[in-house]
């Protein structure tokens, strides 16, 4: 064997180790990322069971009852809507969807009823167990959407 086949074979073998040590390295760090991906929690949390949000045309309190919900029962919300002077907000036409996050699972549409001055009633249900956005619409003199997230268990 020449001093020249000698170097190449050398050459190669080194080659493939340094391929092996790169594919190797590659491997590594995708099963760590794809593990860091499922074992991640959640970026976005669930709300807390009653939520307070402002709007253009005045204040709302959003309450679910018997919190987190239920899957596949219905869940009382309990919305308190004022006025920006602090009245009650009558004869707003509500409605609220239930779109379950990073899911592509059903979405669950439902309007409110108002049952006392500015206190409308409804009741939704989380069709999976999980983390959902519940988007509300008023609908009276100027229309808006606000958003929480919620909590569905078994």
């Amino acid at each position: 064997m020449s001093m020249d086949d000698t170097a190449s074979m050398l050459t190669k073998t080194a080659q493939s180790k340094w391929a092996s040590w790169l594919m190797f390295a590659l491997v590594g760090t995708a099963a760590i990322v794809i593990a860091a991906l499922l074992l991640r929690p959640s970026a976005i949390s669930a709300d807390s069971a009653v939520t307070e949000h402002r709007f253009d045309n005045g204040h709302l309190q959003w309450q679910i009852e018997d919190y987190p919900a239920i899957v596949l029962q219905g869940n009382r919300f309990r919305l308190t809507l004022t006025d920006a002077g602090g009245e009650p907000l009558r004869g707003a036409e509500l409605a609220i969807k239930l779109e379950m996050i990073d899911m592509e699972c059903g979405d669950y549409d439902f309007r409110l009823t108002e049952t006392s001055p500015g206190v409308y009633t409804g009741e939704g249900v989380p069709l999976m167990a999980g983390l959902w956005k519940a988007t509300l619409t008023i609908d009276g003199d100027h229309a808006s959407a606000i958003s929480r997230t919620l909590k569905a268990v078994y």
